[in-house]
């Protein structure tokens, strides 16, 4: 049980004597909350301490819960389906984008850049997914992302490719989305040089620097994991 969910079990046992005490309880609740700022967590999650969930799949209610998946969490509310692997935490959006081209035909990157990481033992270390998502959005892109939601980095999409069979693509499926595509190629938003990108092989699982950033290759975004 998370911090929100016991302070709703509190309101329900000190309010069940009143008519309704549930919708009596969610209004108070809305009350008590509706003047909170939520700081925007960070994209990944990465654990710095003894407190670690199990690595593992979870899912992600609209509501900021979440639990572990198994079949006989409920279904109703699911928003996202999370990943804890290796001290980093994340949100998988339900669906793909799509296949898109990481940047427009008609835009070209610099030729040197802080962002370019062509060596992949740096690419495959580096989890920073909203700054480069930022760069890409700000050079030129087509994908459309939703508030809060971004292209992933390589390693995210190396994490995603390991969990597909590993219960990830299960958990798509039993939240109403869709399962990753094991024939398919997956951009990460970790840029290789000006013409490159990283991306990910679901269908071999290897990891490729080589290809043009004008390419279409199917997308995932990914978003915060609420702790």
């Amino acid at each position: 049980m998370n911090h929100n969910q016991e302070i709703k079990m509190e309101l329900l046992k000190e309010f069940s004597h009143v008519e309704n005490p549930v919708s009596f309880c969610r209004e108070a609740y809305k009350f008590l909350t509706e003047d909170e700022q939520m700081p925007m967590s960070p994209v990944p999650i990465v654990f710095k301490d003894d407190a670690i969930p199990e690595d593992g799949i979870y899912l992600v209610y609209g509501d900021n819960s979440y639990c572990k998946f198994d079949k006989s969490c409920k279904k109703e509310g699911i928003k996202y389906v999370g990943i804890i692997h290796n001290r980093h935490a994340f949100s998988v959006a339900l669906e793909d984008l799509g296949e898109y081209q990481l940047l427009k035909d008609d835009v070209e990157c610099e030729e040197e850049s802080k962002f370019y990481l062509p060596r992949e033992c740096d690419a495959l270390n580096d989890w920073e997914c909203e700054k480069r998502t930022k760069r890409i959005q700000d050079i030129g892109t087509d994908i459309p992302l939703k508030d809060g939601e971004y292209i992933p980095a390589l390693p995210m999409v190396v994490a995603m490719c390991y969990w597909a069979k590993r219960g990830l693509n299960d958990a798509l499926e039993f939240a109403g989305g869709k399962p990753l595509r094991m024939d398919s190629g997956y951009w990460s938003v970790t840029e290789c040089s000006s013409n490159y990108a990283w991306y990910v092989n679901f269908g071999n699982g290897y990891v490729t620097g080589s290809y043009g950033k004008y390419y279409g290759h199917s997308v995932r975004p990914v978003a915060a994991f609420p702790l």
